[in-house]
């Protein structure tokens, strides 16, 4: 029995020693409508030998002066990495269920409410820094596009090539096609 509690906890740690987490802004802008505010990424790599990755954005609460729309537990997995100019990059075209948060000072998630949420992602990170790109286009069910920036970097720092793969100064889905021409080697 102590050997399967040694293995247990071994197991567990060496789990959350692939995690990091990642401080910065965070910006959603709901049908051009931005808000920034303070928030903590998690990106963790699974443990298979796939080379997969999980970001995580745990307990999320969009905060707008006087209110807070609870949204939940953000999970995005099954994000293939790629090594791209000394930089993980990861990218998703996929359906996600957003969960209820274990805040238990948040009597009500609204997440789990939107059903399937479609979201076009792309982001950049390493062992101190991360910037992602998220669009969710819910205006057939919500009439809302949003989008969704975080980054641990100043913007006045500059961005150089830290998520702009295809070099026009923004991460957009453009830079999704640019990364699929390099996986591809097809260089249109």
């Amino acid at each position: 029995m102590k050997k399967i509690f040694t293995f247990v906890a071994a197991a567990a740690l060496a789990m959350t020693a692939t995690a990091t987490d990642y401080n910065g802004k965070i910006t959603v802008t709901i049908n051009e409508n931005p808000v920034t505010q303070d928030a903590t990424i998690s990106i963790n790599q699974n443990d298979d030998e796939d080379g997969t990755y999980v970001l995580n954005i745990k307990n999320f609460r969009l905060l707008n002066a006087n209110t807070s729309i609870d949204v939940g537990n953000i999970v995005v997995d099954n994000l293939k990495g790629y090594l791209i100019n000394g930089e993980t990059t990861v990218v998703a075209d996929q359906s996600i269920n957003i969960q209820n948060g274990d805040d238990p000072d948040v009597p009500m998630w609204y997440g789990p409410f939107l059903g399937d949420v479609p979201i076009v992602m792309a982001g950049q990170f390493n062992d101190t820094d991360a910037k992602i790109d998220i669009d969710i286009d819910m205006r057939s069910t919500l009439e809302q596009f949003i989008n969704v920036k975080f980054n641990t970097r100043d913007e006045s720092q500059g961005s150089g090539v830290y998520g702009d793969v295809d070099g026009d100064g923004n991460i957009t889905a453009g830079d999704i096609t640019a990364i699929y021409n390099i996986l591809l080697n097809n260089n249109n």
